[in-house]
């Protein structure tokens, strides 16, 4: 069982080498959970490019190369994401191996509840 307070200490971990944040959200855009650089807006704006892209509902990972660095977004659940961003220097395939790390052991516990939105 993956307990409340221990959940951003969980998401802090992959915050290494270049990764600035790591955001548990709904699918609505709200933040569940989050550890690194403070970002109120960002989770609404990563759950509204999920949603815009996942029509079928098969979209396993988006990764999204910006000015300011790079962005992983991945399914945990039905109604739950998770949220990478690091620096210019983060390469792809790290920021996606920790996403895929991440979302591997929050899954299970998370898949427990009953409604997050």
């Amino acid at each position: 069982m993956l307990q409340p307070k221990v959940l951003p200490k969980v998401l802090e971990q992959a915050n290494t080498d270049g990764v600035k944040a790591t955001i548990l959200l709904n699918r609505q855009g709200q933040q569940l959970a989050s550890s690194g650089e403070d970002a109120k807006v960002v989770p609404a704006i990563f759950a509204n490019i999920w949603n815009s892209f996942d029509k079928n509902n098969k979209l396993e990972y988006m990764l999204t190369e910006c000015e300011g660095g790079s962005v992983i977004i991945t399914k945990v659940t039905e109604k739950l994401l998770l949220c990478l961003y690091g620096d210019k220097k983060v390469q792809l395939g790290m920021l996606k191996a920790k996403a895929k790390v991440l979302k591997d052991y929050i899954e299970e516990p998370l898949s427990h509840l009953v409604d997050v939105t």
